[in-house]
């Protein structure tokens, strides 16, 4: 089959492209968190909402996009255009984080090797 190299090569490059995109998600939200929790812009419950935490003004554009993603996810607060984090909700958000990633990698790690039998195979 002339076309299986081909084939392959681009199964390869999907599956890195993949994990690419995850990881620079995943650690575009872990720095966003130590920003946060750095300048203090931690929510514990127990004072007034928005009186805490940090300006939307000083994030950058992808800064944005993180928090975005993380309010939508519950674990962080936006407020008056003010963001902070919300302290009772981010170790589950860690715990699922932490298992979205070991079985993505997972994942790749078994299409990748699937991939390389076919290779070997031929």
């Amino acid at each position: 089959m002339p076309g299986r190299g081909l084939a392959s090569a681009a199964a390869l490059i999907a599956i890195a492209l993949a994990c690419l995109t995850v990881t620079r998600k995943l650690e575009r939200e872990r720095r966003l968190l130590a920003k946060l929790r750095r300048k203090g812009a931690i929510n514990s419950g127990s004072q007034p909402t928005g009186a805490s935490g940090i300006s939307l003004d000083e994030l950058s554009e992808d800064e944005r996009d993180a928090a975005e993603s993380l309010a939508t996810a519950g674990v962080l607060e936006i407020q008056r255009q003010r963001v902070s984090i919300k302290t009772v909700e981010l170790g589950a958000f860690r715990k699922k984080r932490l298992r979205l990633m070991v079985t993505g990698g997972f994942g790749a790690f078994l299409l990748a090797c699937l991939v390389a039998l076919l290779i070997l195979r031929r």
